[in-house]
């Protein structure tokens, strides 16, 4: 299926110059008839006039308009018509203001089209065609044409040149408004642009909270428990690379359900809250403190062996036991059971370490709580 490639976009000097010359040409025409009358001239160069004058300007205009490139076209067109004048002012005798008015409405159009290049062109073609047209008409000289006709090229040419003038200045206008719509839309655009990068900031930063409420608990605001199987597993394979030991924690407040129940939840979630600034303000960087479930804590201390791991226990336990939380003018007797297990001494698998952890927070439960109790080494074993 073939497909048509779109017609190419005719350029705006190919309507402007054929506007001109639609205009224009006529009124040449009519002051070469009434120099031309009174030397009889014969049928061939009225007719020549006529396609010059009348149908030229048409005729170009179709071409430049289904050319592929319609403004190369339009400027060949320019050349011709230096070519063209520069003939019909040598065929003429080379009539002063005939052929000053013929040269500069071919030289203008170029120059205002390409400049200084333009000019030159213009003036070669303009002498190229004053040869040709010398030559076939053997060089006539009549320099000289009735007054009335100088008056008539005068006044054409002037006619034409402030036509010139006033296209040229309603074109500036155009590019004026066109440059000032631009600007328009480029204050327009940068605004668009400016609320669009807040509104992606703003989904960016809503994104980041979206993240960090799926992985971490509302109301302690510690990591929640989908995010520790992720992290355990990871933890887990670097230690094993490392040969490093990794320590889970399990903390469970003693009597929770009665500090709910006596006080209201509002004082058991002030104590959880607690509990958790406590955990986030005295752990290492590489550790992870997690809300594991209820008012189960669970700490994560990869690289932290048995010893180390029973004294920082303790630590915890002993720093919630002194809180200070009130509740109707009463202090909260706080405490906490710990249990604790270490890879590799207690579990071979990550799952395993939690399940140690909470039998040892089983036993220290069992034992009367607010206590740490480490995991037994027999435990470890499947």
């Amino acid at each position: 299926m073939s497909v048509t490639a779109p017609a190419p976009r005719l350029h705006w000097i190919v309507t402007t110059h054929w506007v001109v010359r639609s205009l224009a040409y006529p009124c040449v025409l009519i002051f070469l008839a009434i120099h031309l009358w009174e030397h009889d001239p014969p049928l061939l160069a009225w007719l020549l006039l006529a396609v010059q004058f009348l149908l030229y300007p048409h005729l170009v205009y179709l071409r430049a308009r289904r050319a592929g490139d319609p403004r190369q076209a339009e400027i060949q067109n320019l050349w011709l018509d230096s070519f063209l004048f520069g003939a019909w002012a040598a065929w003429l005798g080379f009539p002063a203001f005939i052929s000053l008015t013929l040269f500069i409405g071919s030289t203008v159009n170029s120059a205002i089209f390409r400049g200084v290049d333009g000019i030159l062109w213009a003036i070669g073609l303009f002498a190229a065609g004053a040869l040709l047209g010398g030559t076939l008409a053997g060089w006539p000289l009549q320099p000289q044409e009735e007054n009335w006709v100088m008056l008539l090229s005068a006044l054409g040419l002037s006619i034409y040149l402030m036509g010139i003038g006033v296209l040229a200045h309603q074109r500036t206008l155009a590019l004026r408004q066109t440059r000032e719509s631009l600007k328009v839309r480029e204050s327009e655009l940068q605004a668009l642009n400016s609320a669009l990068s807040e509104r992606l900031h703003d989904i960016e930063r809503l994104q980041v909270e979206l993240r960090e409420q799926a992985i971490r608990d509302p109301l302690t605001g510690l990591f929640n428990r989908r995010y520790l199987q992720s992290t355990l597993q990871r933890e887990w394979a670097r230690c094993q690379r490392e040969r490093a030991p990794l320590c889970v924690a399990l903390l469970d407040i003693d009597h929770f359900k009665q500090i709910n129940e006596r006080y209201g939840h509002g004082a058991g979630d002030q104590v959880l809250v607690r509990l958790a600034q406590l955990l986030s303000d005295s752990i290492r960087r590489e550790d992870l403190a997690c809300r594991y479930g209820g008012e189960e804590f669970l700490l994560l201390l990869p690289g932290m062996g048995v010893d180390e791991a029973y004294e920082r226990a303790q630590g915890w336990r002993q720093a919630f036991a002194a809180l200070e939380i009130w509740v109707n003018g009463s202090r909260l007797n706080l405490s906490l059971s710990v249990g604790v297990a270490v890879a590799p001494m207690h579990a071979s698998e990550p799952e395993m370490l939690i399940h140690q952890a909470d039998l040892a927070l089983y036993a220290a439960k069992a034992q009367g709580r607010n206590r740490v109790v480490l995991a037994e080494p027999c435990q470890a074993s499947p």
